[in-house]
This record gives structure tokens, sequence and C-alpha cells, in this order.
């Protein structure tokens, strides 16, 4: 507790000395895949509402930019936003990662359940086709006995590596669960009762800046700000503000 209360006064004494070094372009272009309950279009969702929380009292203004997952990283690169959401650690190179991280996934294999196959943990993957979403890199996270054994296949949209599970052409495909459902919410013509799913991974998801000087500035500050807010109880309450979602509030928080 006294570690916490420490920490929480060193990071707004720090957050405060930074204040005036961006008052000139006070516009944060923020960019997202679109995630229900999360980042939607229109502004509402939990992970915009705490980088509201975390940049919007030290003098900027969130705009939120919905784009595919590679199309995300793709613009921070080109600089045409200034910070990508739901990176996991590692996963994008020459870019600045925080030392915070804001959310979880929770990723998970789904595959029909026509094919009768018997589930016997990660290693029923081995050996097989794996598909999942253009930009993700899932491999670097699996055992390395998994990974270099896997069959990879690469598509832009969901409802291409439904088709292509439906027509045996992948054996699986690999998502986060939370994905998954709004997937199935939003395609009534696949029904989730046909498809058996089983967690792979639990992943930490970051924001991420460019590396420059004005990325590490904002990753100074998203480390700073968060560490604040977690320490008195603003992110769990933006949490249980969505607590009939299905995002779930970090267990190491």
């Amino acid at each position: 507790m006294i570690s916490r209360l420490i920490n929480y006064l060193f990071a707004l004494i720090l957050c405060c000395t930074l204040m005036p070094a961006y008052a000139e372009n006070n516009t944060l272009i923020i960019s997202s895949e679109s995630w229900e309950n999360a980042t939607h279009r229109d502004g509402y969702g939990l992970y915009w509402d705490i980088f509201r929380a975390v940049y919007e009292p030290v003098g900027y203004v969130v705009e939120p930019e919905i784009r595919s997952y590679q199309g995300s990283i793709n613009n921070l690169k080109l600089k045409r936003s200034d910070v990508m959401v739901g990176a996991y650690l590692d996963e994008i190179d020459d870019v600045i990662y925080p030392k915070n991280y804001f959310a979880v996934d929770i990723v998970q294999v789904i595959y029909p359940k026509n094919r009768r196959f018997k589930w016997e943990g990660l290693n029923s993957i081995k050996d097989s086709n794996v598909s999942w979403i253009d930009g993700y890199s899932f491999d670097d996270y699996l055992p390395e006995s998994i990974s270099k054994n896997l069959h990879i296949r690469k598509v832009n949209n969901r409802e291409t590596v439904f088709r292509l599970l439906n027509a045996n052409k992948v054996d699986f495909f690999m998502d986060a669960r939370s994905d998954l459902i709004n997937f199935f919410k939003s395609n009534i013509e696949y029904k989730s009762d046909n498809y058996v799913t089983n967690i792979v991974l639990e992943l930490k998801l970051f924001t991420v800046f460019s590396n420059d000087k004005k990325g590490k500035m904002l990753a100074e500050i998203f480390d700073q700000r968060f560490a604040i807010l977690l320490a008195n109880g603003e992110i769990k309450r933006l949490y249980d503000k969505y607590e009939n979602s299905n995002l779930m509030y970090p267990s190491d928080y």
C-alpha cells in the first residue's frame, strides 16, 4: 500500500512537469480496430474512456479513428496517427511500448463441431493449418515446439476465415475471445453452437507509439497518468461501467 502511494505521488509530480510541453498540438489521433464495448466508431467504449481519462485532464483531445488492425499499424508508422491500440508485447517492430498495459486478451482457437475432433490441449494444433487475422503474430507467443510446425494462413477479415473453416481449408482459427463473440453477434448466419472453442493464450494489450521524440513523450505520459488512475481506482470504475460486456479486468491489477 505504501509503495503504491509512493508511485502515485511520483507519477503525479512527473506528469505535472510535462504538462506545458505539448500544449501546441493537443489533438491525439488514436487508431484501433472496432471492438464491441471497447472502441466504437462514435467514441463509445471502455478503451476510449481509458485514453480520455489518461490524456484529456492534461490537455489533449482524444480523436478516435477506426481502422483494421494492420491499417492501424500502418497509420502509426506513417505518422498519420499518434497511438495504435491493442498490440501484444513486442509484436510490432520499431515502435515504443509503454510499461503499463491497459487490458488483456483471452486468445482462443475455434473449429467446426462437426469435425468431431478431440481437443487434447495446445498440442492439438501442432502440424495443423491455422489461420488468423493479418497483422497478428500469435506464433510469437506459442511454444516453439508448436509454432515452428504450424502452417499459417493470414487473412484480412473473419468472414473469410469462417468460410475456410467450413470448407475444411484450414483446421483452426485463432482469435481473441472478444472478437469471436462480436463476430457471432454481428453475423447471425454463423451460429456459435456449431463451433468448439478452446483457450490457448492470455495476452496483455498495450497502446504503442511512434518511435520518435513525440512518441516517447506520449508513452511517458501514459505510464504516469495510468499509474495514477490505477492507484486511485478510476481504471476499476471504468471497467465496472462495462460490467455486462465481455471485457475482463486484469487479475494482476
